[in-house]
């Protein structure tokens, strides 16, 4: 459940001069439930317009961008269950992961899943060849 709520009243805000075009400040409060248990999360947003549909809109464009990306690398990579802590490992393999993804996500039959491209270059050297190369070196595989 949401609740959203946008606000002209931003004479309050002592920044407001700071941030060019300022018209609205705006509040998204989210409640997710999960079994019996509930949590609430409160965001807030400066807004360049006073229109409560284009604020509703821009905030789940927003998180649908933001979730996206993140539910594919936790669902199809594990990111979440990784417990890599050293140094600049996290990072080198969150890099590689991104990395896999955009090459899946960009190559192969269009009708293969996500899922199936994983396990096809798992299993088939040529194929992962073809999608670290490219396409237009698939004559040297």
């Amino acid at each position: 459940m949401k609740r959203l709520v946008l606000s002209e009243r931003i004479e309050w805000l002592e920044e407001r001069a700071a941030w060019a075009g300022l018209k609205a400040v705006g509040r998204v409060e989210s409640t997710r439930l999960i079994g019996d248990h509930s949590s609430t999360e409160t965001r807030e947003f400066l807004c360049a317009f006073t229109e409560l549909p284009r604020f509703a809109a821009a905030v789940r464009q927003h998180w649908s961008i933001e979730n996206q990306p993140h539910w594919i690398l936790d669902v199809q990579f594990g990111e979440e269950a990784c417990r890599t802590r050293r140094d600049h490992s996290p990072e080198n393999l969150a890099l590689l992961r991104r990395m896999a993804l955009n090459l899946l996500s960009h190559n192969g039959p269009p009708k293969d899943s996500l899922r199936q491209r994983k396990l096809r270059a798992a299993l088939n050297d040529n194929y992962r060849l073809e999608l670290l190369l490219g396409e237009h070196n698939r004559e040297t595989t």
